[in-house]
């Protein structure tokens, strides 16, 4: 874990942020970043806002890049619930809950730039020796199969 971020008792339902969470989970952060720009979800304003948070932190305290960066855990648990009442037909009284949630969003270095590959030249092939003619690809074995001639059928033009 490099960077983590988290934002408590918001005023969101957990199962409504669940809903964006889960696309961007396993992501890199551009991608992350694309996503929540496109949703028209209000959890992910909040989830981008976090994001944002987190990407900061890894920034200033690791020296690390948003593009190295991989969303490898968030979660939204449930909050306390506040409950309203309000009144029905009968004299009855509804309950109105009000739901919080507590998301947690974890930032890790991507596999690509933990291992970095140094950057080399392509293989040369191999150049064949002077005087001697490629090899010509081996004819794929055919089979013949023989049809038997319908015997006693007539053809559909003669009649």
């Amino acid at each position: 874990m490099i960077s983590k971020a988290s934002v408590s008792y918001a005023r969101i339902s957990p199962r409504k942020v669940r809903y964006v969470i889960d696309q961007i989970r396993k992501k890199n952060v551009p991608q992350a970043w694309a996503i929540l720009g496109g949703s028209p979800r209000r959890a992910s304003g909040i989830i981008r806002k976090l994001l944002n948070q987190a990407v900061d932190a890894a920034e200033k305290n690791s020296q690390v890049a948003a593009q190295d960066l991989v969303v490898s855990r968030v979660m939204a648990d449930g909050g306390p619930t506040m409950y309203r009442y309000r009144a029905a037909t009968m004299g009855r009284a509804n309950i109105i809950r009000k739901r919080t949630s507590h998301i947690t969003l974890e930032l890790d270095l991507a596999k690509h730039a933990v291992n970095r590959p140094a950057v080399s030249a392509p293989a040369k092939q191999a150049a064949p020796k002077k005087g001697t003619a490629p090899k010509a690809p081996a004819a794929p074995a055919v089979k013949k199969t023989v049809r038997k001639a319908a015997a006693g059928k007539k053809t559909a033009g003669a009649r």
